[in-house]
């Protein structure tokens, strides 16, 4: 939750949070009625707790990945082609995303655009253009554009992102979520290497700093790490911005 809320902050402007959806029972992930609590002839969802077929959603969730993979390439290179038709020296990415497991058990995407500048903003929306005629190709559902005609400061998305990975219980405690602790996803977040940079806020860090925690309170005796890493550390132990690096 810190990466997301640290990196997405350094990007400082406005942004939109989009979703990409699974597809539904026209490509195979149809309902196990065996598993419906509802009554009979009602429609299934997931909401009231249908479930996919196990095998059906084992497949998809399997295979979501690599296809996510290709439909991100395949937008990317139609929105930063656009651009340079436009004029722009230009070439985009996504922010973030993070994919959420669905209650009816498949995986779909979170994922942020930044629209802070002109040239951000035609290339989201050339994205999701593109994402939108492509995404049936790639087996995937439906992406809502909505959220690009009033995009919202960063913070706003690093807020909503959090919450798909836990919340808050009524004691004042964290509850960590099901997209966290079901097993299928080795990455559950990606952060653009553009951001990172900026902020020095991975979880190699982050990490990192947990160490050189236990060494101000006397735990261990040396954090051993490279003085750069140690400072990074430090500053993210403080909260405080990580200095530019020199060459």
């Amino acid at each position: 939750m810190r990466k997301i809320r640290e990196n997405v902050l350094a990007y400082g402007g406005l942004a939109a949070m989009l979703t990409l959806t699974a597809p539904g029972e026209a490509i195979g992930l149809v309902w196990d009625h065996a598993r419906c609590t509802h009554r009979v002839g009602e429609r299934c969802d997931g909401r009231k707790g249908c479930k996919v077929d196990e095998r059906a959603a084992d497949q998809w969730n399997e295979r979501s990945r690599a296809e996510w993979r290709r439909l991100n390439r395949l937008c990317k290179q139609h929105a930063d082609r656009r651009v340079a038709q436009l004029g722009f020296e230009f070439k985009g990415g996504v922010l973030v995303y993070q994919w959420e497991l669905q209650k009816r058990g498949v995986w779909h995407l979170h994922f942020v655009v930044g629209m802070e500048t002109a040239a951000e903003r035609v290339w989201a929306l050339e994205y999701v253009k593109a994402m939108r005629e492509l995404s049936p190709m790639c087996l995937f559902g439906f992406v809502d554009s909505k959220p690009l005609r009033s995009p919202q400061p960063a913070r706003k998305a690093a807020r909503y992102l959090g919450k798909y990975l836990a919340k808050w219980r009524a004691d004042g405690t964290f509850e960590v979520s099901e997209t966290v602790t079901a097993a299928g996803r080795t990455l559950l977040t990606y952060v653009s290497r553009r951001l990172t940079q900026r902020s020095c806020c991975t979880m190699r860090s982050l990490r990192n700093a947990r160490v050189v925690w236990a060494w101000l309170t006397g735990l261990i005796l040396d954090p051993s790490l490279d003085p750069w890493d140690e400072l990074v550390a430090v500053c993210l132990l403080d909260r405080m911005p990580v200095p530019l690096r020199g060459p």
